[in-house]
């Protein structure tokens, strides 16, 4: 989904990619490379040598080259000693119940994959993020949908697939289907009772938390956040950052570095509704001034989707000033789906035992979306400390570019590094992905980029 086909949608949707797995995905206890391919491109993979790396073609990959490969995750789904690959399709170019949007299970058979079965289901998806929460031996998934194609602010579906032996069932869980435009997981014990539980972020939407009884996930959202914390939420990591023992959890949000505007008192607003009656839904995001409400997108953008509106205002100055009331009539904004979103800032959740509290990042870390974090010892103190990658050029002219942010390092609460000091610059790269890898017996960043061909950095030792 891009704004040539929904001119009115927020940002693009159609450029999360691409999907990067490290891993021994041939069982020579060395790490190997996948490679997410875009629609008619197929996946690759890199295996690690002695001398370098080489790229094995695979059948299975180059018969599916029409999915678009947005995230996957590499484990041992038939717990037969191999190496299985998870690949979860999506991006704007198809919707419905198109074939390519199916995800895809490639189980792993000497040094090859081979396609083998799902459950039927569709999604413009956006992570996979697996454990085994039911404790059966099994490793099990989690699946976010993002944005729905050509209807963007409708509430997509993700799953929970069950694994019985590599073979995948969907559970019925209603909390865990309509969590949200799903962006970002994490598996994790937040409550400490022995059963991993499972935070799942998005954009448009609150971080929700759902505990694992044994086995059922229940959202239990309001008895851990003191807040509701509405964002475009990017990226989730778990990191103790002030070192109490108590795990935190870091999110990248939008930033407080564009044309979009929201608190508490006054929200980032997006109506959603078929504004026209032509039976196919739009999007109007509106920001506060001054007390009232104006549309982000201009005259021209709005007649480009809705012609209607030209015989309202045939002219710039019968638009000027004009507010999101003046535009559209009460019964028509009243029937809309409202979206808000009521912070921007990138921060972290802290721990204070059985509550989180929503802390914001300082300022040099608010000047573009975060989309990225990497746990890792990036300077060689023997700690580990939390990368962070972003940037994100997806929206309009009338946002610029979003690209100021050069990849810091958290180390803790009160101290952060310039990505400069570390030899570091991610500015004017939509990064979208950060990868340890080992090669030779040292030790490499990778750094995965949208539209770009990957980098890489060796880490002193």
């Amino acid at each position: 989904m891009t704004l040539t086909k929904q001119k009115l949608i927020p940002y693009q949707v159609s450029d999360r990619g691409p999907a990067v797995e490290v891993s021994d995905l041939n069982n020579d206890g060395m790490d190997d490379i996948f490679f997410g391919g875009s629609k008619h491109q197929p996946a690759k993979i890199f295996y690690q040598t002695q001398k370098g790396f080489f790229e094995r073609e695979i059948k299975a990959f180059k018969q599916d080259s029409v999915s678009e490969d947005i995230s996957v995750i590499a484990e041992d789904f038939n717990k037969d000693g191999s190496t299985d690959l998870f690949v979860v399709s999506g991006g704007g170019e198809f919707s419905g119940e198109s074939s390519p949007l199916q995800d895809r299970l490639y189980i792993g058979k000497n040094g090859t994959f081979e396609k083998t079965e799902l459950p039927s289901y569709f999604e413009n998806g956006s992570i996979v993020k697996a454990a085994d929460f039911d404790k059966d031996g099994d490793v099990d998934l989690f699946v976010g949908g993002a944005a729905v194609p050509n209807d963007f602010g409708r509430i997509p579906q993700s799953f929970l697939l069950i694994n019985n032996n590599g073979r995948f069932t969907i559970a019925d869980n209603d909390n865990v289907k309509t969590s949200g435009m799903v962006t970002d997981a994490e598996w994790t014990d937040f409550d400490g009772d022995g059963w991993i539980d499972l935070i799942v972020i998005g954009e448009w939407m609150s971080p929700k938390f759902f505990r694992n009884n044994r086995g059922n996930l229940e959202d239990v959202t309001s008895d851990y956040l003191m807040e509701e914390l509405r964002g475009l939420w990017q990226t989730i990591i778990p990191f103790d950052i002030n070192g109490d023992g108590n795990m935190d959890y870091l999110l990248g949000n939008w930033g407080l570095n564009s044309k979009f505007s929201a608190t508490k008192e006054f929200p980032l607003k997006m109506y959603y509704s078929d504004f026209d009656g032509n039976g196919s839904t739009e999007t109007i995001t509106t920001y506060a001034r001054e007390g009232k409400y104006y549309t982000v997108a201009g005259l021209d953008e709005l007649v480009g989707q809705l012609s209607y509106l030209r015989k309202k205002f045939p002219s710039y100055k019968d638009f000027a000033g004009k507010s999101i009331e003046d535009i559209f009539d009460k019964a028509q904004l009243n029937k809309s789906n409202l979206l808000e979103v009521n912070t921007l800032s990138s921060g972290y959740l802290l721990n204070f035992g059985e509550k989180y509290t929503f802390k914001p990042f300082k300022e040099n870390l608010q000047v573009a979306p975060i989309t990225s974090f990497l746990a890792g010892d990036f300077n060689n103190d023997g700690k580990e400390e939390v990368l962070i990658g972003g940037n994100y050029f997806g929206v309009t002219p009338y946002h610029g570019r979003l690209s100021s942010l050069a990849g810091n390092v958290i180390v803790n609460e009160k101290t952060t590094i310039e990505g400069n000091a570390l030899g570091l610059n991610f500015t004017q790269k939509a990064v979208r992905n950060l990868k340890l890898i080992n090669f030779q017996g040292a030790k490499y960043l990778m750094v995965i980029i949208n539209n770009d061909t990957p980098q890489f950095y060796k880490l002193d030792n």
